[in-house]
């Protein structure tokens, strides 16, 4: 060994000693070698396929599992799980090798027996007893040898490797805090997606052991609950509907949405498990209880909605429930609708700098809607973009389907702006006005509004958006549109300006009535309607 070699070189060395040679051999090697900075992949080798002896000899000559090659290496390129995401090796380049010590398919530990040229080493590990009895002796001489107690733990457990788990909690091991944190609120993001890829294989009895010793790590704490962890294991509940009970008992459940898990689980025929969620008080609610019957109903699931039948008859107490859906009923029979309690129901609004209002959402359930003119003290001067139509950002599809039955719009008096796309596509709406404050009426405001017949458009408005009056799909009633002379557009100023205010060949009944001016003629034309001057009505 007169020649320099690499770090790498001696690594690779003293790996194949630790496979092959003896115990005095290997000591010697180390010697020779004056030194080897990277220790970690032989101390695992030895753990697995040697024994405490070994394990002994290469940490009284220096080897550490903190002594590592980075993942830049391609021999030690090494993951621990198939879906390549692994404890260290994710969150911070360090392959743990002290994981070589479990025996487990999901964490595909046999890729460590790979040598530089991929070829897999045939060697069988040694017993479970013998890897104990070196958890034993790494726990007692952690800090000389950076073995990672916590590390080895939160393996063996999510690995339902029992007896390793029972071993580290002799010695007082614990999970760290990072992951108790990654666990309980899915910080840490790495540590997150390593948990959720580890369980998704396991099988029902495996995932519901290591949730179950999950559980009792975090000390009362509740496991992080997302939508797409749930539906990665609601297959389980088919054959299992315990597992869902373990769902209810160790996840956080003020993170469920727990309507969408019963129309889910309703979906599929669950009735054990709505069994399950009614024992924890799921279906304490009766307008939530009735909902799901008719979901079951309508879905066909008639196991599901003869079970919630039944137990609406068992325990609901039908007289109080009338009793309280009449007051309910009579209490909004009776309501002012002028009210600012019912206009909030309604309306959706915020203050402007000027301290007037702008409605930006309607949530009523009246096909003939009065705007109001003001909500408590404040003027309301303008309708939102977007406001009433059924796209706007974030709304129900079952709101969406209802605005589209809006057939009539009342807007106050001392409104001065409709926004863009405010009313876009109420394909019912028959009747709109417009109030002479307005001023101002954005981009395709009633765009596709095809049932409306007349829009008159007041003096004082100056501005009108493009294809505020366009019909794009299907056919327009529109056959009367009225513009005032205050138009921007039918100014010289504005004579260079185009804009589509109409889509003539949706709406071929539409004639526009305009006032004489030198520029309105021309406008008109490039909007391909036909006009007729108010002067001549």
């Amino acid at each position: 060994m007169g020649k320099v070699i690499s770090q790498k070189q001696k690594a690779q060395i003293l790996e194949g000693a630790v496979l092959e040679k003896t115990l005095k051999e290997t000591a010697r090697v180390m010697e020779e070698l004056g030194g080897v900075s990277f220790t970690a992949r032989a101390l695992g080798l030895a753990c697995r396929f040697r024994g405490s002896d070994m394990v002994k000899v290469l940490v009284e000559n220096g080897a550490r599992f903190d002594n590592y090659i980075g993942t830049n290496h391609r021999y030690n390129n090494v993951w621990l799980t198939v879906n390549k995401v692994c404890a260290r090796e994710a969150r911070e380049g360090l392959p743990d090798y002290a994981l070589m010590l479990l025996d487990t398919a999901q964490a595909g530990y046999d890729a460590y027996g790979l040598d530089e040229t991929g070829e897999r080493d045939k060697r069988k590990p040694i017993p479970v007893t013998a890897r104990l009895s070196i958890v034993d002796y790494l726990c007692e001489n952690a800090e000389k040898t950076g073995f990672d107690m916590e590390e080895l733990l939160y393996f063996s457990i999510i690995t339902g490797s029992d007896k390793f788990y029972k071993k580290l909690k002799s010695h007082g091991a614990k999970l760290n805090n990072n992951l108790k944190t990654a666990l309980t609120t899915g910080a840490a993001g790495v540590d997150w997606q390593r948990f959720q890829a580890l369980i998704r294989y396991l099988d029902t009895r495996e995932f519901m052991g290591v949730i179950g010793t999950l559980s009792r790590e975090l000390d009362g704490e509740k496991i992080k609950f997302t939508t797409a962890f749930y539906y990665d294991h609601s297959r389980r509940f088919e054959n299992a509907p315990e597992v869902f009970e373990l769902f209810l008992d160790n996840f956080d459940q003020s993170k469920m949405n727990k309507t969408a898990v019963l129309k889910d689980l309703i979906s599929r025929g669950l009735t054990p498990c709505l069994a399950a969620a009614e024992k924890r008080g799921w279906l304490s609610n009766a307008k939530k209880r009735d909902e799901l019957i008719k979901c079951s109903a309508d879905s066909g699931s008639t196991e599901c909605a003869a079970w919630l039948l039944d137990f609406k008859n068992r325990t609901a107490d039908l007289a109080a429930e009338r009793a309280k859906a009449e007051k309910k009923m009579r209490r909004e029979l009776n309501a002012d609708p002028s009210s600012l309690s019912e206009l909030k129901k309604a309306f959706r609004f915020k203050k402007k700098k000027d301290g007037t209002l702008i409605i930006t959402s309607y949530s009523g359930h009246l096909t003939s809607i009065d705007v109001p003119a003001k909500i408590g003290n404040d003027k309301v001067t303008e309708i939102g973009e977007w406001a009433f139509s059924p796209h706007q950002n974030r709304t129900r599809e079952q709101t969406s389907e209802f605005r589209r039955t809006i057939t009539k719009i009342t807007l106050p008096d001392g409104l001065k702006k409709i926004g863009e796309h405010a009313f876009c596509d109420l394909i019912s709406l028959e009747s709109v006005n417009i109030p002479r404050t307005v001023r101002t009426i954005g981009a395709r405001a009633f765009e596709d509004c095809r049932s409306l017949k007349r829009i008159i458009v007041p003096e004082g408005v100056r501005y009108i958006g493009e294809n505020a009056f366009s019909i794009r799909n299907g056919r327009g009633a529109l056959e009367y549109a009225e513009l005032p002379s205050t138009l921007e557009y039918f100014r010289e100023s504005c004579k260079w300006r185009r804009v589509y205010l109409f889509d003539s060949a949706y709406c071929p009944d539409l004639v526009v009535s305009v006032p004489r001016g030198p520029y309105v003629e021309e406008f008109c034309e490039h909007n391909e309607v036909k006009f007729i001057y108010k002067e001549d009505k």
